[in-house]
């Protein structure tokens, strides 16, 4: 008899499954089941998929929980099922509340009675205890084998037939004791049985009847899940206007505001009409009035929202409604790319603000709409090919250094791992030392780590989508509370339309949070308010920065391919950076040459015919955006732009199926606009050849402002765009060194940490850049904080020993901080070196150490004139080489001793300066040093050299090891400059000694 099976764990039940979905679908279709109950261990993650597939095929899923429950300090497991539709509002809260804890009690049962109890077969109370719990709506779980046991009799009626099924193959049980292990869970206790359907029931009329019952309960557990309909919230306004009404109300309000009688043309009203029709066919009213309301009160509460994103910016009633700040009709940007009345999802506005005040978009969203209403969004991570094997060779107590190796010669982790494994002769040498003597071994390890390698490990939330409901998310979908204790649906981003719910996605961008630190660092310093939407985009200052490649920390321009091609293409306008953002990458990379020559009249441009050319006339005859290819299908085949977006999205997703008809309808149609079937055919491969490059102008468009709004800062508020390029960099001593070595050479004077100036952020102090004492490798921002919190209760550190009594009260600052605060020099004003400081704390029987015991909790009880008069108890003599050496360790280079690069010529002191082919002698300060090895198999190292805050990478060939003594310390040099980029080391003359 065929059994439908009440209880089944996936890989969604994460590492206590090797089911997957599909292959569990191939089963129930070999078999022909229809119903089919879905238990996960308390989560309903696998749901959206199995109702997709159960529409695809006409199958009847039942949803369940698998639930830990507490009874007398113990935990049992039951299969719970809702009663009817009705109560799996009841089950959605189970599963919610249930997260909080991991489990529920036994008292909080009666607070689910319509909800049916079935205790697991394997780990249920009556299993393990054999007592009969008292609940209402109460079954038991038993298999095939228990039937006969004369214990079962006395509750045979209250009994269903249900298999604890986590494996289709018995063959993987080995696989749930490894991942048992790897995840401490402790379940395995057993080994299980495969999944069954076919039951051979040899004529017992008891099993036969057991089965019938449980197939009729499980047939009655059934009902459909509605997912059908956007849940999207009622835009309530305070004139209690229909939402149509009401936005067309702000939209004409926004017109007198933004454009008067001449430039609101009737190419503005056309598009503004034919767009507002679209929104309002498609009842997206509430959509964009939602969207705008929260834009505007970042807005207007000085949160720096981007200027747009995607292809939401070929909106004019976005811009209108300042969504965006991209007018579409200036831009030639359109607005079927966006939205168009064929569109059966919800648009997609995506929304940059500053990534540190992104939460309080969000909290002003749940202020508005309430917490039930608004919810994160569940994410799924599973197993890497690296992480899979790292955790078996982890439980099979595998020596760290051997894992690290086997770990390091995994080196494609999107390919099969026995298929590199048998490509990749490293790996194969690293697992065969697991155990020499056993090749069996590191083969089941392997195999174990391609079997589990892409099963689900954990969730995590979606980085910037948010949903937003007109009811309960409960009420729609399931949710539960992530570790901030903040609603989160489980379902994932793909499947939320299907169940109604509308995604928005609100993303943390951190160079908006920069730009905006910037403006207002520019107020503070000199009293000028900037609006970045007034700035002048033919701006020379800024269009020569860009052209000169100097774009370090400028928006999507810093990388060295970028530089490459803004100094190829001269950038002279706005539309060069545009086409630089969409032509530099993988693919279309190579027509930025082209650009550039035919920009310059070094290359003719292609002619085709004249509506094709003047549509690619910007772009020197290269399609470059999507935009294009709807125009030339618009214009050529007089298709609309509505078909002209599903032409470019056949093509650019290569729909083979679909390709030729496409392309039989595109010549067809420019046929009869007069075009000759060869020129027809011409420019649909020209466009097909282009269009999985083309990019989104739209997105271009808006992100090349961005571009240009940090470019424009760079070239005209250098110190405070350092300043806040040097906050942003969080500690990173290698970014920060990069940029105060560009600052230092535009003359921008730079102040290493110090503890009567620093803060945790850089700063500006009389035109100087302060840097932050954040800087300094370990040390966090909470003795940074502890130390500007202490400086400002009791004043400057006058001395050393004011400033030991007052970080004397601080918990978090020890010795060693003292110590690292001494080393990097940050006390340098109190005019002691660094060996008298470090003395004078050495040893706890001093003068000093035993003053600050005395006082430490009477500080004011200290007279100045102690204070005041305080000398070390030594002086030490100064190590000069000991004080760089640290400065290096602790801030990444020397900021405090100049060094010196020279060949014999005045004033040559740049690394930059020195030209292509020269040699140069230079006295510089080895910051780092890497041993490596050439394709040839010579030995070479890489030598991070620093001059006066400059910093380059010199390449020195040698074998002789004792160049790795040279890290940390100043050394006189021969380099030979081989391109702009690239020293090469041709000796080291001498490392210089204390004295020198």
């Amino acid at each position: 008899m065929k059994l439908i099976n009440l209880h089944l764990n996936t890989i969604f039940s994460f590492l206590e499954s090797t089911i997957t979905i599909n292959d569990f679908i191939q089963e129930l279709l070999n078999n022909n089941i229809e119903y089919f109950g879905i238990t996960e261990h308390c989560n309903f993650y696998s749901m959206p998929y199995f109702l997709n597939e159960a529409r695809k095929h006409d199958l009847k899923p039942i949803f369940g929980l698998d639930v830990n429950v507490k009874i007398e300090n113990n935990l049992y497991r039951f299969i719970v099922y809702c009663r009817n539709k009705e109560s799996f509002m009841n089950l959605k809260m189970l599963s919610l509340n249930y997260g909080k804890k991991g489990y529920i009690d036994l008292a909080e049962i009666r607070d689910y009675s319509n909800l049916i109890w079935i205790e697991h077969p394997i780990f249920g109370y009556y299993k393990k205890t054999n007592n009969i719990l008292e609940i209402q709506n109460h079954y038991f779980a038993i298999s095939q084998y228990d039937i006969d046991n004369s214990e079962i009799q006395n509750i045979f009626d209250k009994c269903l037939l249900i298999n604890h099924n986590s494996i289709l193959k018995y063959d993987d049980n080995s696989i749930i004791k490894t991942m048992s292990n790897i995840s401490n869970n402790k379940i395995f206790e057993s080994i299980y049985e495969e999944f069954k359907i076919d039951i051979e029931t040899k004529n017992n009329s008891k099993l036969e009847e057991l089965i019938e019952r449980t197939n009729n309960f499980a047939k009655k557990l059934y009902f459909e899940i509605e997912t059908k309909g956007f849940k999207m919230p009622k835009f309530k306004n305070d004139k209690n206007f229909a939402s149509n009404e009401y936005l067309k109300l702000l939209l004409f309000k926004s017109i007198r505001e933004k454009f008067d009688k001449y430039s609101w043309t009737d190419e503005y009203q056309q598009r503004f009409l034919k767009e507002l029709k679209v929104i309002e066919d498609l009842n997206f009213a509430d959509y964009f009035l939602v969207v705008q309301d929260w834009v505007n009160w970042a807005k207007n509460n000085n949160i720096k929202i981007g200027p747009g994103r995607g292809s939401a910016a070929g909106s004019l009633i976005g811009y209108l409604l300042n969504i965006t700040e991209v007018d579409p009709i200036k831009y030639d940007l359109i607005f079927e790319r966006f939205l168009n009345s064929n569109r059966v999802t919800m648009p997609d506005i995506d929304i940059d603000v500053q990534d540190n005040k992104r939460n309080d978009v969000i909290e002003y969203l749940l202020k508005k709409y309430g917490h039930e209403f608004v919810a994160n969004i569940v994410t799924f991570s599973s197993l890497g090919k690296k992480s899979a094997i790292r955790d078996i060779l982890r439980i099979n107590n595998i020596a760290p250094t051997l894992i690290n190796e086997i770990s390091k010669n995994i080196e494609n982790d999107e390919q099969d791992l026995l298929v590199e494994y048998n490509e990749n002769k490293n790996l194969q040498l690293s697992l065969a030392k697991l155990n020499p003597n056993d090749e069996s071994f590191s083969t089941r390890i392997l195999n174990q780590a391609a079997r589990i390698s892409g099963f689900y490990r954990q969730i995590g939330t979606h980085a910037a989508g948010l949903v937003i409901s007109d009811q309960p998310v409960i009420s729609i979908a399931p949710v539960q509370y992530n570790s901030e204790n903040f609603l989160q649906t489980q379902i994932s981003m793909e499947y939320l339309e299907d169940f109604g719910l509308v995604k928005m996605d609100i993303l943390g961008l951190k160079t908006l949070t920069t730009i905006s630190n910037i403006v207002d660092l520019i107020y503070q310093n000199q009293s000028l308010k900037i609006n970045l939407k007034d700035i002048d985009l033919t701006d020379q200052k800024t269009l020569e920065l860009l052209s000169s490649g100097h774009t370090r920390g400028v928006f999507q321009v810093e990388s060295p391919i970028m530089i490459k091609a803004l100094r190829q293409v001269k950038v002279n306008n706005f539309e060069d950076i545009v086409a630089i953002i969409s032509l530099n990458r993988p693919g279309p990379m190579k027509n930025v040459s082209v650009y550039a020559k035919r920009k310059f009249g070094l290359e003719s441009i292609p002619k085709i015919n004249n509506e094709y050319d003047k549509i690619l006339d910007s772009t020197y005859g290269i399609i470059v955006y999507q935009e294009q290819i709807m125009k030339i299908a618009q214009v050529v085949a007089k298709m609309t732009f509505i078909e002209a977006d599903n032409l470019r999205r056949i093509i650019s997703k290569k729909k083979v199926n679909e390709m030729e008809d496409i392309k039989s309808i595109f010549i067809e149609r420019a046929m009869k606009n007069g075009y000759e079937k060869s020129l027809a055919t011409n420019i649909f491969n020209s466009i097909e050849k282009f269009a999985s490059y083309g990019f989104n102008r739209s997105h271009a468009v808006s992100y090349s402002i961005i571009t240009f709004q940090m470019a424009f800062l760079k070239a005209h508020y250098p110190l405070e765009f350092y300043t806040s390029c040097i906050s942003s960099a969080h500690g990173s001593q290698d970014t920060i060194a990069k940029f105060v070595n560009e600052a230092s050479e535009c003359g921008v004077e730079i102040v290493s940490p110090d503890i009567n100036l620093s803060e945790s952020e850089a700063i500006i102090k009389n035109r100087k850049i302060i840097l932050p004492l954040t800087l300094i490798k370990g040390l966090g921002p909470e003795i940074a904080n502890s130390i500007v919190e202490n400086r400002s209760k009791y004043g400057p550190y006058k001395n050393f020993l004011d400033f030991l009594l007052k970080i004397s009260s601080s918990q978090s600052i020890g010795k060693s901080t003292i110590e690292l605060l001494i080393k990097a020099n940050t006390l340098r004003s109190f005019n002691y070196n660094q060996n008298t400081l470090l003395n004078e704390i050495q040893k706890n029987n001093t003068d000093t150490m035993l003053f600050i015991k005395m006082f430490k909790n009477n500080i004011e009880g200290v007279s100045p004139n102690i204070i005041n008069s305080y000398k070390p108890s030594e002086i030490l003599n100064q190590d000069i080489m000991f004080e760089k050496k640290n400065e290096i360790e602790l801030l990444g280079q020397v900021y405090n001793f100049n060094s010196s690069a020279s060949n014999g010529m005045p004033g040559q002191t740049s690394f930059i300066d020195m030209h292509v082919g020269n040699e140069y002698l230079a006295i510089v300060n080895c910051t780092n040093i890497k041993q490596k090895i050439s394709k040839k198999g010579n030995n070479y190292f890489e030598l991070d050299l620093e001059a006066n805050m400059q910093k380059i990478r010199a390449f020195y060939f040698t074998s002789n090891q004792e160049i790795l003594n040279v890290k940390g310390k100043t050394i006189k040099v021969t380099l030979e400059k081989r391109n702009e980029n690239i020293f090469y080391l041709r000796s080291i003359k001498e490392v210089l000694n204390e004295e020198r």
